[in-house]
């Protein structure tokens, strides 16, 4: 996995809670799976352009998650979107905002005034440059690989960037301080260095646990490979049973076992 498609994957969740979706409402309105939605998010899976032009019409900034460059359309569309305030005679203010898909609105009545506003990143002066961002970007993948090998429940690339994200004290990796980054290496070696001290189990069953899945599916299905390779787009929208999480894996499984079982009777 390289570092691209972990910034896509990274700015895909950054647009989805931009616009107020949880991750199973945007998976529903996408019609793909939860699960298949979290590959996406987490890099684990190249994003479809059938995917894209869904999320396209859900108002997903295409050209941001694809570059980090926010597209013209998408600042019209902010900038249209944006709440109108009336204050009338003796101070009274009304707001009107329109709701986009997938919002929930709550009515607060409160005498603070909140500005949010999206922080610019400044790659080199004020923030991490691109090639150590790259660097971050790699350790990180490596973290992950090891968690793989060592937990039964190891960290996600977006648990991993969470924690260094809330240890350096920002909302994205990109707004690391060009001044912190020796601290946010340091932070990612040093869990590196906790990672190698343990004992490297947990792959080997794990590798071992999927070819004889893959075995068993393949021998089931040989004499209708027409069939496994329409499942797996249908449901999964990938072509492998290498592409498949350890769950998905399960799901083609059963649905194998059920219908050898089928034929059987017939």
């Amino acid at each position: 996995m390289d570092m691209i498609r972990i910034d896509i994957a990274l700015r895909l969740v950054e647009e989805r809670t931009r616009l107020g979706y949880s991750q199973a409402n945007f998976a529903k309105q996408l019609n793909v799976s939860r699960e298949g939605l979290r590959l996406y998010e987490t890099g684990q899976r190249g994003i479809s352009a059938e995917f894209l032009a869904g999320a396209a019409a859900l108002g997903i900034d295409v050209q941001y998650v694809l570059t980090g460059i926010e597209s013209e359309n998408r600042k019209t569309v902010t900038a249209a979107l944006q709440p109108s305030v009336n204050v009338s005679s003796q101070g009274t203010a009304n707001v009107v905002q329109f709701a986009q898909l997938g919002s929930t609105i709550n009515m607060v009545s409160t005498q603070k005034h909140v500005t949010n506003t999206k922080a610019e990143v400044k790659a080199g002066t004020e923030h991490i440059s691109e090639s150590q961002a790259a660097k971050l970007t790699k350790l990180v993948k490596y973290i992950v690989e090891l968690e793989s090998r060592v937990k039964k429940k190891p960290s996600s690339f977006r648990g991993v960037w969470a924690s260094l994200n809330e240890y350096c004290g920002v909302t994205r990796y990109r707004l690391i301080p060009f001044t912190s980054y020796e601290k946010a290496e340091t932070f990612l070696n040093r869990w590196i260095g906790r990672l190698n001290a343990q004992p490297m189990a947990a792959i080997s069953d794990n590798i071992e646990w999927r070819k004889r899945r893959y075995a068993y599916i393949k021998i089931n299905t040989k004499d209708d490979e027409k069939w496994l390779e329409s499942y797996l787009r249908k449901n999964f929208q990938v072509t492998s049973l290498t592409d498949l999480s350890d769950d998905e894996l399960t799901k083609v499984y059963r649905a194998v076992t059920g219908k050898k079982r089928r034929v059987k009777r017939n």
